[in-house]
Formats: structure tokens, C-alpha cells, sequence
């Protein structure tokens, strides 16, 4: 049987238990002198990685400008990122980041401009590893861009990105090779994606190809949008959580699940029962930076409250000083 604080080594990276900080954006953070990143991101990953967190996936972070070292990933981001990443390797924690490629309409993209982004896709992997990230995860989740491509009932290309699950993962996997011959062999690559792509079976076929191209790490979410279907009786986490224990049974690679575990309970549940390798924390992170310590030493969380304000919405992605959670921590 599994435990929360076993070791898990990926791509040769030691993961020091199986906790981990889910990528979310904080809208209202602010970067200093006009960059994207700030001193507020430095504080808010440090704070997760003093408090446990054995892996770390760094927000959504849009590939476009990386390949002129423009947009976020000029100089003074690249900076703060490198800290961040210095930071968290001080504490132990292995740290990635999350990339991204906007929200747009893959279907009419010509192939020029696939190739561009796939430029920006390459250089941003290699950005990372020289900045001492110690992997990437590539988001295929979520609806937006790269998703558009996994999906195959969006994604109506008729050519090489188009049609079958070989063809609707290549805006990846034909990188692969060079992302590997430009960063060390301890650089970990994975994939952010969903079960339903956009059924089942479509979901299954896509991540044992992720697997055979050479994907070292699977994440699984929702893909164009949330899963709705049962889970067995006596499984405490949600309908998406369980999607990535579906995925885990069909592929040899680590699997992250995620999506409202919120409780050390779930926690253990997760990887004392080995439904999957990894319990990945969102909101709960969140609310108590010290989450990971606190479910290894069997001590409380600050639990978030799942509270939205009026527009449905987390107040960490609109107002995050306003987090009830929070506020019930520092009293």
C-alpha cells in the first residue's frame, strides 16, 4: 500500500510525497514594473513549497512571445520565475510549469501559424529548463487551445492536425525530439487533459499515445467540459477526481488526479488505495498554504469553504484578499 509521504521519482526528479499544488492563476496578483510576474507570485509558491508540497506545477503561462523572449517571457518575468523555481527547490519541492496557448479556434489556423506556435511551444520548454524548472506540463485540458486539438469532435482538420488521435496529438509530440535535445535528461514533460475527448475511449487512446511519444507525466482534469457520470459507491471525491483514477488503470506513467480534495481524508484515500499516484490540491492550497505538512502530520486544514463571489466565481480569481478561508486563518 502506497503512503502519502513515499517518495516518487519521475524522469529521475525524487518527489518527495504525493501532494500537489494544482496550476491556478491569481487574477488579482500584480507583477512588479510592468512585468506579468511579481514579488506576490515569489511569496505565494515559496509559501506552498515551506508548507510541504512535494510537487509544484506553476500557473497557466502562455507560450506566445517565448520564442523572442517577449510577452511573459521577457526578462524581468524570466527573472521572477527563476526565483520562484530557486525558491521552491529550497524547500525540497519539485516545481513545473504550466503552458499554455491562448483560446483560439484551432479549426482555422492555417499551418503556418501552427508551426509558429509550436515554435513558441519548443522554445518555452527550453526557456523553463535553462530558468531550473525541473519539467513543463503542456495544458490540454480545459477547452482552450491545445484541447481544441485533443478533442475529436471539435477538432474537423482535414490535415496532419486533424483526423486521427495520432494526427490531433502532433501539435506535441512531433516537439518531443527536439525539446529533449535542447534540456537535460531529467526534464519532465507532461500533459494536462481530460478523460472525455470526447468520449472514453477517445480520452484512453489519447494518453496511452501521450505515453508511447514519451510523456513522462499525465494530469488529468476535464477536457471541453466537466465530467457528470457516477462514480462507485463509496468513492469520496468527484466525478473528475475519478477520471483520473479511469486513466491511471490504462497507462504505466505517473498519474495526477485533482478537483475539490480538499481534506486529508481524500488524500489518503487517493493514494492509500492506489487510484492514483499523485492527489492534486487546488483551492485547498489556496486556503492553507501549509496543506501538505498538515495532511502528512494529521493535523487540521484551514479548509476552504467552496464559496463563490457573485459572478460564480472563486474570490482567489477575482479579489483573493477577500477569501474567506484566508481570513479565518490569520485571526
Amino acid at each position: 500500500m502506497a503512503k502519502i509521504t513515499d517518495e516518487l521519482v519521475v524522469r529521475g526528479n525524487h518527489v518527495k510525497n504525493r501532494i500537489v499544488m494544482a496550476p491556478m492563476v491569481t487574477f488579482s496578483f500584480h507583477g512588479d514594473n510592468g512585468s506579468y510576474y511579481g514579488q506576490q507570485h515569489v511569496d505565494h509558491y515559496t509559501a506552498r513549497a515551506k508548507g510541504g508540497a512535494g510537487l509544484i506545477i506553476v500557473q497557466a503561462t502562455r507560450v506566445l512571445g517565448a520564442a523572442n523572449a517577449a510577452d511573459m517571457w521577457s526578462a524581468d518575468n524570466i527573472s521572477v520565475l527563476r526565483q520562484i523555481a530557486d525558491n521552491c527547490h529550497g524547500y525540497g519541492a519539485t516545481i513545473m510549469m504550466q503552458l499554455a496557448c491562448g483560446d483560439t479556434d484551432i479549426n482555422l489556423l492555417s499551418v503556418d501559424e501552427i508551426h509558429t506556435m509550436q515554435m513558441d511551444m519548443k522554445q518555452a520548454a527550453i526557456t523553463a529548463c535553462e530558468m531550473g524548472f525541473n519539467g513543463v506540463e503542456y495544458h490540454f485540458a480545459h477547452g482552450f487551445t491545445l484541447c481544441k486539438f485533443l478533442d475529436a469532435s471539435y477538432n474537423r482538420r482535414t490535415d496532419e492536425y486533424g483526423g486521427d488521435v495520432a494526427n490531433r496529438t502532433r501539435i506535441l509530440t512531433e516537439l518531443l525530439p527536439e525539446i529533449r535535445s535542447n534540456t537535460h535528461d531529467r526534464f519532465i514533460v507532461g500533459v494536462r487533459m481530460g478523460e472525455y475527448a470526447p468520449e472514453n475511449r477517445d480520452g484512453v487512446e489519447a494518453a496511452r499515445t501521450f505515453e508511447k511519444a514519451g510523456i513522462d507525466l499525465l494530469h488529468i482534469s476535464f477536457g471541453m467540459k466537466p465530467p457528470t457520470h457516477a462514480v462507485p459507491e463509496g468513492f469520496i471525491c468527484s466525478p473528475m477526481t475519478y477520471s483520473g483514477c479511469k486513466i491511471k488503470k490504462e497507462v504505466n506513467i505517473p498519474v495526477i488526479a485533482v478537483n475539490e480534495i480538499r481534506t486529508g481524508e481524500q488524500v489518503h484515500f487517493l493514494i492509500e488505495n492506489n487510484y492514483v499516484d499523485f492527489a492534486g490540491i487546488g483551492r485547498g492550497m489556496f486556503a492553507d498554504p501549509e496543506f501538505a505538512d498538515h495532511v502528512i502530520k494529521g493535523d487540521p486544514v484551514n479548509k476552504c469553504f467552496g464559496c463563490k463571489d457573485n459572478q460564480g466565481k472563486c474570490w482567489w480569481f477575482t479579489d483573493h484578499t477577500r477569501c474567506p478561508a484566508r481570513k479565518a486563518a490569520d485571526k
